[in-house]
């Protein structure tokens, strides 16, 4: 495992937002979840049809349940609040995001769309968040849980803005954290990929999957369904993979690709996933557990911090040049 300092909260901060604001307007990432075969098998995984897409499986999961307020943590230029909205599952949505940028799309769209009276967007910090008490009937996250460094605070924020009965719903990175990759944990990857076609590789080498310029990509996302755990009942979980898609994805060119390579990294994942290497992508649909486990979750948010943070500066104490995990 490698290891890692703490980073200034504030340089984290402004570097993710910077990086967002930019690709909400020109998008750099390869995203593995676009290609049409990887959607299906995406779909097939969640809801057991390529056809029935992820908010779909919750409807189903919902039956005749439908929530009066909503929140939308990481919303990004905000398409899962449209749609929120457009099939009635809410009828009113607050989200936020760190990206001033993403925040202008999302609301140009959706008065565009005309559910802007619907969804009130507004920049915030997700390690800081200002969320009232007994104010939400669900909170959602997707794909922004993983960029959050004080899992614990948000978790406790959310058990708090919760109100009885409440459900949290998370479509995540679960995967290795950014500083859990080694030579170690990647070399089944490296063993895969260096059996694809020469041509369509982008590296010799497959490189280590951690975003250089975002510092809060996948800054705790190991942690999370742990975290998760501590404070909330699992009601649904559903794994789909990307074990091997979101690592070779960004690492392949694609215009030199076979056109049967998505389908094959299909495939080789399908058995990755058989032969036991972890999913590194689920859903999950919780709820706060009840008193007195909710309290006791509560005191564990607001300790372990704490005492990570003591035993961080004690090692650093004992072992000043070395570098030491926080």
């Amino acid at each position: 495992m490698r290891e890692c300092t703490p980073v200034s909260e504030e340089k984290q901060q402004d570097a993710a937002a910077q990086f967002w604001d930019q690709e909400s307007v020109s998008p750099t990432h390869v995203s593995w979840m676009a290609d049409p075969s990887v959607r299906e098998y995406i779909n097939a995984s969640i809801s057991g049809s390529p056809h029935i897409w992820p908010m779909d499986w919750f409807l189903q999961f919902l039956g005749t349940r439908r929530f009066g307020r909503a929140l939308s943590i990481g919303c990004g230029t905000g398409p899962l609040e449209r749609d929120l909205i457009r099939r009635g599952i809410c009828r009113q949505v607050d989200a936020f995001d760190g990206s001033p940028g993403s925040i202008d799309i999302a609301r140009n769209l959706a008065a565009e769309e005309g559910v802007g009276d619907h969804i009130h967007y507004y920049v915030d910090d997700f390690n800081e968040p200002k969320l009232p008490r007994n104010a939400y009937d669900i909170v959602f996250f997707h794909q922004s849980l993983h960029h959050v460094a004080k899992l614990e605070k948000l978790m406790a924020a959310i058990l708090r803005t919760l109100r009885r009965g409440g459900l949290l719903y998370i479509d995540e990175y679960i995967g290795p954290s950014r500083f859990d990759w080694d030579d170690v944990l990647i070399a089944p990857h490296r063993a895969l990929f260096a059996q694809m076609p020469a041509e369509c590789r982008l590296f010799d080498l497959l490189p280590l999957p951690i975003h250089p310029v975002d510092p809060s990509e996948a800054i705790r996302s190991s942690e999370i369904m742990p975290q998760l755990a501590r404070g909330f009942r699992l009601l649904a979980r559903r794994d789909y993979g990307g074990t091997i898609l979101s690592v070779f994805f960004p690492a392949i060119d694609w215009s030199r690709a076979p056109e049967s390579l998505a389908g094959d990294l299909i495939a080789a994942e399908k058995q990755a996933l058989a032969d036991g290497l972890p999913p590194y992508h689920a859903i999950a649909v919780a709820t706060p557990k009840r008193a007195p486990m909710r309290w006791l979750a509560r005191v564990g948010y607001f300790v372990t911090p704490k005492l990570r943070r003591i035993r961080w500066e004690i090692r650093k104490r004992l072992h000043p040049d070395e570098e030491v995990k926080f």
